[in-house]
């Protein structure tokens, strides 16, 4: 006779497993680019696919309990910042959303990385982690261009009269793609930064973007395959 399995919760939150959260991070990419930012519900939407992102990286902050309720409870504040800037179309509501959006995704860059770069072996697991954080990194940007463009109006040059752009959810929706384009160093040239904090945040993430591909990504990979020779040879 077997018995039935039981959901063990606390060990569940003490093994990160960054699959959910790459997977929640494209998803969130790709969604984004099918909403309508001059639909309501669809940008109501897209804050609640921040907020999801945030729910997969729970695990992330298995070695701190405190800083894991810290971090919801940041993120429950900007969706309902968000939410209540889409009703009153007040710019310090939407300023107070952005910012607290990045608290968040820096608070996951760093949970997740102290995950992935701590010591032990390399795993599958951990590379998804490497890559989860690079997907973070060009959010995480997208909502500081965002608030250099709410800050100083201006800041950047876009393809459309700025006249006919929403003030905040268009402008994250805009900046998610001008963020991943200058990760990448593919540079386009639709969107761009004019003055100088604009300017210096997307030098400073092309340079982030190429470094971290360089070094991190190629070095950890590198690892798993040495790793692998190693335990083939015994």
């Amino acid at each position: 006779m077997t018995l039935p399995l039981k959901f063990d919760s606390h060990r569940w939150l003490r093994e990160p497993r960054h699959g959910e959260l790459l997977l929640a991070l494209v998803a969130l990419i790709f969604v984004q680019s099918c909403l309508s930012v001059e639909n309501v519900v669809h940008r109501v939407v897209l804050n609640g696919f921040f907020f999801v992102v945030v729910l997969s990286a729970i695990r992330s902050f298995s070695g701190s309990t405190k800083r894991m309720w810290a971090t919801l409870l940041v993120g429950v504040l900007a969706y309902a910042t968000s939410w209540a800037n889409e009703i009153t179309e007040i710019m310090g509501l939407a300023i107070a959303s952005d910012l607290c959006f990045a608290m968040v995704f820096f608070a996951l860059i760093h949970a997740v990385g102290v995950n992935v770069f701590c010591e032990g072996p390399i795993d599958a697991n951990r590379i998804i982690g490497a890559v989860s954080i690079y997907f973070l990194l060009g959010l995480l940007w997208a909502f500081l261009y965002t608030l250099v463009e709410l800050v100083e109006p201006g800041s950047f040059l876009f393809p459309m009269p700025a006249s006919e752009m929403p003030q905040n959810t268009r402008l994250i929706s805009e900046f998610i793609y001008f963020s991943n384009v200058t990760l990448t160093t593919l540079g386009y040239g639709d969107v761009v930064p004019l003055s100088r904090p604009a300017k210096m945040l997307a030098v400073m993430q092309a340079m982030l973007g190429q470094l971290y591909v360089a070094i991190v990504i190629a070095r950890m990979v590198g690892l798993q395959v040495s790793q692998r020779r190693e335990n083939a040879e015994e």
